[in-house]
């Protein structure tokens, strides 16, 4: 699947943006980003900076947590708002997806991902399955050798993405009810 897209990631308290066109890459990264309602600003800039147009996207794909999840409202809104007006679908992703495709070594078992000093961990057979649960926790064993740990998540690129994209892993506009037959 060749497509133009927009990722947005926004739930570790750092924003990402990763748009793709014509098998071009562009990224924006802003660490320690606090401001959910300077969003729409960041975006806008960022698209005009490289030369992009939000019409000429396919979809836009929102990392959907575990994380700060104030924030992710905030701007989910606002990316909702842009798809009905240029008719633009939604995906959905999990931090899980993107950390199973920068596993090289898949002998662990799990996977955690510490948050604001919790551990969410899951099965990392399951981390394709959107839907698979994770747990949460405050501490990990202390034999914790099949578990590979993140405390952030490693740098990815639109190639991750597109994995979640050519294995039909995401979320789909069914959660994100996008109205486009108004």
């Amino acid at each position: 699947m060749n497509s133009r897209f927009c990722s947005i990631d926004f739930t570790l308290g750092c924003l990402i943006l990763i748009a793709k066109e014509n098998n071009s890459d562009f990224t924006f990264v802003k660490d320690k980003f606090s401001n959910s309602e300077n969003f729409i600003n960041i975006l806008l800039d960022f698209f005009k900076e490289n030369n992009l147009k939000i019409e000429n996207l396919d979809f836009f794909m929102i990392n959907l947590g575990p994380g700060g999840f104030v924030g992710l409202r905030n701007i989910l809104s606002s990316i909702k708002s842009i798809a009905l007006v240029k008719k633009i679908k939604v995906l959905g992703f999990n931090n899980f997806q993107i950390l199973k495709t920068t596993i090289v070594n898949q002998d662990y078992e799990k996977v955690a991902l510490e948050v604001n000093n919790r551990f969410y961990i899951k099965d990392l057979k399951n981390c394709d399955d959107y839907y698979s649960k994770f747990n949460s926790q405050n501490t990990l064993e202390k034999k914790s050798d099949k578990i590979v740990k993140f405390s952030k998540l490693p740098k990815y690129t639109s190639k991750n993405l597109q994995y979640i994209l050519d294995n039909k892993l995401f979320i789909d506009s069914n959660l994100f009810p996008i109205y486009e037959n108004m």
